[in-house]
């Protein structure tokens, strides 16, 4: 199937994802058509997508036949039908696949590094509904997730492989259950000292909630759970037939700093386990006037993301710490203990709190922001290593052959900035090439040794932490190679980061409890963050080219210049689709209005970023361009923008119940879903005295 209506890329922010149905019930169509034309992913898209990605690795060099690639996945394909597609798309390209269970992104991340694998895939839609799933793709050596240049060869690729030759090709590789060594591994790795800032009985006082989103970690809290510090643990969603993601994870509490009490017992957190027991857990610590803290973790699926609920005392309520305040802690904690040195960058996406970056700004960091999507964080992460590693290389061959390679790797990172043309396996060939000339000449163990100290050193590289609102964090973490030499690696990792940031927490908090939500107001001033989704878009609207995009940013600049804040709007070169406007003071960035298409779902955002003392003027600005979002960028033809127009209708004379208005949609199979992010994401409709009605958004839509 191709056609020059096909897009280029099929994939998003991270990879493919979305909802996934089986070949059968497409008899007539190949996992292409399907996917392209009803947004499905069936088990033989994921044979063609893994088949597709192992030819480009054979046909660029990095890979030979017989090499490992490593595959894991999460909870949500229990009888294996598309773990067992992706290992057959794996094995007819001919290399081998190396199974390894149900395991999460960071351990699958981290697995393939160690094992100086071609490459890993991982089987999982995130943080996405458990009837969605997808595959996110690493690369062996650097670790690099694939960048836009990578996405358009695969895609390529994709499009021309003629599937009903590909069902026919015979396996060719061979397939190998590693599932006990890699959690054998990772369990290691959690618990290597430079790792894990947790230490035997460091966190007996404290109570921790642990929310696993029926995902991912589930098999290693098995193993772990007497390796917390002595806490009081209880682990919440443990539980497969409840559904991955399922009312727990870390998306339900995006956008969220403070639960109330109250809020546990209503639509939509009446079903948020984990937050109830953690209420209770921390009511029962204040009757007993303990100082010990009650902290959450919440991870989402496939393990890569964490948020830190924590119990306030004084208010009986929850405070959510997101990925912003995470970040911050370790960076605090860092510092506290002489492990970083003046100048070293903090990194954080556009979507993060100004706050967050004044606050590293204050503790002596160079700071940055990148665009959303962890991969960029990767990208300057592998960048900062290579530009100490290089000049380490100098100082130990003098070789003008060695000397072009290593200007060349320099010149490529330089190039791919500028002409953004990031491209992660042509960057990641050079790396692999210029380590092993290294390798091939350097044989003294002694500064081989010095190689691997100094690299695993939080103050070696100029890169320090760098995070997403969202809750990925990605610092430095040592790791073993094939040889037992500890090697620098940088991934995701929920678990790590909400531990680490709960000894930091522990660590530098007043030791009163009561004082604490004080204590983090003063270190921790959350500014002004609010973001509004608007959902089943037409997200080529936005590309630079519309004319729609030109009326929206005149909008802005008309209601902000009407406000007293003028904007300069910047390009980024990493997404250059986004929108994005930032207001200064004296030199600083004092607002910041952004829109942006979401690449793993179907919607967009409108974003304000602002010191608190803006909340007023962009509380009032709000309404007009989210309103004009609403209007103007959902897609009418789209089967889930029609349902949402037909529950908007229903409530347009009376407030209904749920029944009530389920049953006018005929039990339409995406209804719960629909409904759900009309509530709980976009504030089309309120839950007012047992009855569902029109909000001020939902009216405007209606209209």
């Amino acid at each position: 199937m191709i056609s020059d209506s096909l897009p280029e890329r099929l994939q998003g922010t991270d990879g493919i994802r979305g909802k996934v149905g089986l070949a059968c019930d497409f008899p007539e169509m190949d996992p292409l058509s399907v996917w392209i034309q009803n947004k499905i992913l069936t088990e033989e898209f994921f044979e063609l997508y893994t088949f597709s990605f192992c030819q480009n690795l054979i046909d660029s060099g990095w890979a030979e036949l017989g090499d490992s690639m490593i595959v894991g996945w999460d909870t949500r394909d229990p009888k294996g039908i598309f773990s067992d597609a992706a290992i057959r798309g794996i094995r007819k390209s001919g290399l081998t696949a190396v199974s390894i269970g149900v395991q999460p992104t960071p351990c699958v991340a981290l697995y393939q590094l160690s094992r100086e694998a071609a490459g890993a895939v991982v089987l999982t839609a995130s943080h996405n509904p458990s009837e969605q799933n997808g595959i996110k793709i690493f690369l062996g050596h650097t670790g690099l997730k694939l960048f836009p240049a990578d996405d358009i060869r695969l895609t390529k690729t994709i499009y021309s492989t003629d599937f009903k030759h590909l069902k026919k090709t015979p396996l060719q590789g061979d397939v190998v259950d590693e599932e006990v060594l890699a959690r054998k591994f990772f369990k290691n790795v959690m618990l290597d000292s430079f790792n894990s800032w947790v230490s035997d009985r460091s966190l007996q006082k404290t109570s921790l909630v642990i929310d696993a989103a029926n995902g991912a970690f589930i098999p290693v809290f098995e193993q772990m759970i007497q390796e917390f510090g002595g806490a009081n643990v209880i682990i919440c969603n443990t539980s497969l037939e409840n559904g991955i993601n399922h009312n727990c994870g870390v998306a339900d509490l995006e956008g969220r700093h403070i639960v109330e009490a109250n809020e546990l017992s209503q639509e939509p957190l009446c079903h948020a386990e984990a937050l109830k027991r953690l209420l209770e857990e921390g009511r029962r610590k204040r009757e007993q006037n303990s100082e010990g803290l009650t902290v959450g973790l919440v991870l989402d699926g496939d393990g890569d993301r964490c948020f830190m609920p924590v119990y306030d005392p004084q208010k009986d309520r929850i405070i959510i710490i997101d990925g912003d305040g995470l970040a911050i802690l370790q960076l605090l904690w860092l510092k506290q203990n002489q492990k970083t040195r003046e100048g070293q960058l903090y990194l954080n996406t556009v979507e993060s709190s100004l706050e967050a970056s004044r606050s590293a700004l204050k503790a002596g960091c160079f700071v940055k922001q990148c665009a959303v999507g962890d991969k960029w964080i990767l990208w300057d992460a592998l960048l900062k290593a290579y530009q100490w590693k290089c000049n380490f290389f100098r100082n130990h061959i003098n070789d003008p052959e060695f000397s072009r390679m290593l200007l060349d790797l320099e010149n490529s990172f330089k190039n791919m900035e500028e002409q953004s043309s990031f491209d992660a396996l042509e960057l990641s060939l050079k790396i692999k090439n210029v380590d092993e000339y290294f390798q091939e000449r350097i044989q003294d163990p002694k500064i081989l040794e010095k190689l691997s100290n100094e690299s695993n050193s939080f103050s070696s590289s100029d890169f320090l932490i760098g995070n997403e609102e969202s809750g990925h964090l990605l610092s430095l973490t040592r790791i073993p190679n094939k040889e037992g030499r500890m090697i620098p690696a940088y991934a995701g990792n929920g678990l790590k980061t909400g531990l680490n940031s709960l000894m930091a927490l522990e660590s530098l908090r007043p030791s009163d409890p009561l004082k604490l939500i004080e204590w983090l107001n003063e270190k921790f001033p959350r500014g002004y963050s609010r973001s509004l989704p608007v959902y089943h878009v037409k997200q080529e609207l936005l590309e630079p080219q519309s004319l729609l995009r030109n009326e929206l940013k005149v909008l802005i600049e008309q209601v902000l210049e009407a406000n007293g804040h003028s904007i300069e709007w910047h390009h980024r070169s990493q997404e250059p689709n986004m929108l994005m406007g930032l207001s200064l003071k004296n030199h600083l960035p004092e607002l910041c209005v952004f829109v942006r298409n979401s690449g793993t779902e179907d919607k967009l955002s409108l974003y304000f970023r602002s010191l608190s003392n803006n909340r007023e003027i962009l509380e009032s600005v709000i309404n007009p361009i989210y309103g004009f979002l609403l209007k103007n960028f959902k897609d009418p033809s789209k089967s889930s923008t029609q349902l949402e127009q037909y529950i908007l209708r229903q409530l347009k004379e009376n407030p209904l119940n749920l029944r009530e208005i389920q049953n006018s949609a005929k039990n339409d199979s995406t209804f719960q879903e629909i409904f759900r992010l009309m509530h709980s994401r976009q504030p089309l409709i309120e839950y007012i005295n047992n009855r569902w009605e029109l909000s001020q958004w939902g009216q405007l839509l209606i209209k």
